[in-house]
């Protein structure tokens, strides 16, 4: 991993360029992740989390793809910023795949049973997320500007940070808004299917990876962690390889199955249906399980 830093040459100073074959491997993963992804989301027809998916797999291919350019001269600005840019974007976009999933997992269980709609659920976390996205690409542009004003380089690398640390924070709120509807499902007496343990330690890795970024990053692009590879490939390569290699095997249109399309909900508008109540059961049971304990599986409510 290079350094913004704009007074040295490979012949004048000591580098942490990236090692070759690990970003290699790294980058052939993840391109067999998103041809996988692509099978599986344009079979089951997720949409939304098919195209996230793709583009967050899509952003950490280019980010290694400028991970290799940097071992040849890791003084380059432009790949600094394809690599600080591409392997910021692409977490962010897998975290959105989660935070969709959620959301139709709270319609597949009942929307009444949890406090925020799934759709106003959805929205705040992707929100953000764009937000600490805004946050964290105004800093690594400040923060890797050919310029030898140390002040607007710690500036950038502090709103690095606290983009960030906003990541770490939507996260931890996630988390706790998630174990709160398993508590509220559990006390309905309504099984909880197996796919919220998948999301709940997808989430903890994202949550490992995003907490190494903002240490790494805390002590600037100088630092001893943000010049180690090591460090760097297994909290943050292999955390996100992991995390898409789950997001796989157990792909929500699969865990899911048919009550994925029943369980749509928009975005932009509010759902209308007059003297009915849409109960979808019979797809339901058959992913949740027979135990006799029967579901909420969608509720659409007349709207007011």
């Amino acid at each position: 991993m290079s350094s913004p830093t704009f007074f040295c040459a490979l012949k004048t100073c000591s580098t942490g360029a990236t090692t070759m074959p690990g970003n290699i491997l790294f980058l052939s993963i993840l391109s067999i992740l998103a041809i996988g992804q692509l099978y599986l989301g344009t079979r089951c027809q997720t949409g939304l989390v098919c195209i996230s998916m793709l583009l967050g797999l899509s952003s950490e291919v280019l980010g290694y793809i400028a991970q290799v350019l940097l071992n040849g001269d890791p003084f380059v600005r432009n790949y600094f910023l394809w690599y600080l840019f591409c392997l910021t974007l692409g977490p962010l976009l897998m975290a959105a795949v989660i935070y969709l999933c959620f959301g139709r997992s709270l319609v597949v269980h009942g929307e009444r049973i949890n406090r925020i709609r799934a759709k106003t659920h959805t929205l705040i976390f992707m929100g953000c997320d764009i937000l600490s996205l805004v946050i964290q690409a105004g800093g690594g542009i400040a923060a890797s500007y050919p310029l030898t004003n140390k002040y607007i380089i710690d500036m950038g690398t502090h709103n690095l940070v606290a983009g960030l640390s906003l990541q770490v924070a939507s996260l931890f709120a996630f988390s706790c808004c998630s174990l709160e509807f398993l508590y509220r499902v559990h006390s309905q007496k309504i099984l909880v299917s197996p796919r919220f343990a998948a999301l709940g330690i997808e989430t903890a890795r994202l949550i490992v990876r995003t907490v190494f970024r903002s240490v790494e990053l805390s002590g600037g692009f100088r630092g001893h962690l943000a010049n180690s590879e090591v460090q760097f490939m297994v909290l943050d390569g292999v955390v996100v390889i992991i995390t898409c290699t789950c997001l796989t095997i157990f792909h929500p249109g699969i865990e899911f199955g048919d009550p994925w399309a029943e369980a749509k909900f928009p975005f932009g508008q509010a759902v209308v249906e007059s003297d009915l109540e849409v109960v979808v059961e019979d797809a339901g049971r058959e992913k949740l399980g027979s135990t006799g304990k029967e579901g909420t599986v969608m509720e659409l409510r007349e709207s007011s």
